[in-house]
């Protein structure tokens, strides 16, 4: 058993450890010869106009950050694009686009199909920006995919299709999404894509004791969002079954605004998206990362006017070693001592930022919304939050969300003189959706949160977060009727099982492989308590004796 264990543990860290490449060559660019395509051009966009609109509207958190115009197509594999034949029968179909002025594109396909061994992807022409590629494991019950941006003004469009899939595949293209401005681009010349004020922490700045721990956990939940032409932020959310299902927790505004909807199934995400040498309320600007991850796509789970909230399922791979985590909650009424926000304001890289006090529960209007039941945060300690913050998580001081970001008032300073914005903010604050109020307002399934996050009927009143970077929510897992929650814990677990099972039989190992604590756990006593010993992952192995199954979870002591 300890040489099974010993050889468990090393290819479950050996797996960890995989990096996940986005490098990607299309294979247009490995062959000989291929055809000239003419660019499909798109008709002027007015600036002017646009910038106007956005004078009025960033000052808004009540609906996603715009930063593209959306231009409404109808281009497929048949009515549009070129066809060419590889000597072996494979075909590639390519489709370009020039959007004059464009510093980004995206796109939103209406109905989307890779057969096995197919694929799209996406490069500027300039070949310095390769986006891909999506195949068969983006496909999706509603056929639909939302692509990341792909930098320039001038974008192609690939798609490869194996000579046993001819005609198989399908592309219909609905929207082309012309990226005009970055954020603050009003006011600064800058081409980068998110550029927020200069006010703002990034989020590996230190937050001080108590926060810094729980921050480094929750930031690896957070993603922005694309929805169409605007930008928004939100979070993976863990459920009492601690399974690692993909639920995503942001605004309903993100969701639905100005009368219309986003359909979420056209929505994408980036994760990871953190500064390797952080600017902390400095004119210093912050260095991106590579090592950040897209997936794309999403079912809408359950919405609601009255708090703000909306809960997708992103239907889209996510895999283990992107090291994310599924934050945990907190749906008591009672307001926190202190709350940490994580989001990309503008657009930008991942940020934070800190209240020391404690919320009030209070009922705001909101333009076009009516009243909302919101946490109000006074004033912001360190840092603000922008346009594209939207539907982000505020965590309390236990690392728990309570609400997601619905609009406020915060901003950096602004310096009238040189149109920069200063490294101070405000001092206004924002409110926050209330995570209570969303659980178990509504009546259905579909306009509150319980049904989804609490899908065994426990009851809890908190849950910590669950921790997918390994990939061992069923080592070995005969049955599916046995759960341990809460899970990471800070010492005790519960184990439930079926009613059928009368005990179970436990053994706890380290990552040594060294048995630590056996016991037995029934119906009426089962818990297992490790407060006594170091945090940590273990391994818990249960046995039934009654049938010789044997079921093992990692658990997280911390």
């Amino acid at each position: 058993m300890k040489r099974i264990l010993t050889l468990l543990f090393i290819s479950v860290f050996a797996f960890c450890e995989a990096q996940i490449s986005n490098d990607f060559t299309p294979v247009s660019w490995e062959v000989q010869n291929m055809d000239g395509v003419a660019p499909v051009v798109m008709p002027s966009v007015n600036l002017d106009a646009l910038r106007k609109e956005d004078e009025v509207n960033d000052k808004r958190k009540d609906i996603p950050y715009r930063f593209g115009y959306e231009f409404l197509v109808d281009y497929n594999l048949a009515n549009s694009g070129s066809w060419q034949t590889l000597e072996n029968g494979d075909r590639i179909w390519r489709i370009r686009f020039y959007s004059e002025g464009a510093k980004s594109m995206n796109f939103v396909f209406s109905d989307f199909y890779m057969p096995e061994g197919a694929s799209l992807c996406l490069y500027s022409n300039d070949r310095k920006d390769v986006l891909g590629a999506y195949d068969e494991k983006q496909n999706n019950p509603e056929r639909v995919l939302g692509t990341w941006l792909v930098t320039g003004d001038d974008i192609w469009l690939e798609y490869y299709e194996p000579k046993a899939q001819k005609n198989k595949g399908k592309l219909e293209l609905y929207k082309l999404i012309h990226g005009y401005r970055t954020s603050n681009d009003i006011l600064k010349n800058t081409n980068d894509l998110g550029s927020a004020g200069n006010c703002h922490y990034d989020v590996n700045c230190t937050m001080g004791s108590g926060i810094d721990d729980l921050k480094d956990i929750n930031k690896k939940s957070v993603a922005m969002i694309i929805v169409g032409g605007g930008l928004c932020t939100g979070a993976l959310i863990n459920n009492t079954n601690n399974d690692g299902t993909p639920y995503f927790l942001t605004a309903n505004h993100c969701y639905q605004s100005s009368g219309g909807t986003s359909s979420p199934s056209g929505w994408a995400f980036r994760f990871n998206w953190i500064s390797t040498s952080p600017s902390c309320a400095t004119y210093g600007g912050s260095i991106s990362n590579s090592d950040f991850h897209t997936v794309s796509g999403a079912q809408l789970k359950a919405n609601r006017i009255g708090s703000d909230f909306c809960l997708v399922q992103i239907t889209g791979p996510i895999d283990p070693n992107w090291g994310l985590i599924y934050a945990g909650w907190d749906r008591s009424v009672t307001a926190p001592t202190k709350t940490f926000g994580i989001h990309h304001p503008a657009g930008d890289i991942m940020k934070v930022s800190l209240d020391n006090n404690t919320p009030s529960s209070t009922v705001t209007q909101v333009q076009s919304y009516g009243d909302v039941q919101v946490w109000e945060i006074a004033s912001w300690d360190k840092g603000v939050t922008e346009g594209g913050s939207s539907g982000s998580p505020l965590f309390d001081n236990n690392g728990r969300i309570r609400g997601q970001l619905l609009g406020g008032d915060s901003e950096c300073n602004l310096n009238t003189q040189t149109w920069e914005t200063t490294t101070q903010s405000n001092g206004l604050g924002d409110v926050y959706g209330r995570f209570n109020v969303s659980w178990n307002t509504g009546g259905s399934s579909s306009s509150r949160l319980k049904d989804w996050l609490d899908p065994s009927g426990t009851n809890v009143m908190m849950l910590d977060y669950y921790d997918g970077t390994l990939g061992l929510d069923n080592i070995a897992a005969p049955v599916n009727t046995i759960k341990v929650y809460p899970n990471p814990s800070n010492g005790v677990f519960t184990v439930q099982f079926a009613n059928t099972v009368s005990s179970l039989q436990y053994e706890v190992y380290n990552v040594l492989g060294q048995v630590v604590k056996t016991g037995k756990v029934t119906q009426s006593n089962n818990s297992i308590d490790l407060s006594n010993y170091t945090n940590g992952i273990y391994i818990l192995r249960t046995v039934n004796a009654d049938t010789n199954s044997v079921y093992s979870q990692k658990i997280v002591k911390r």
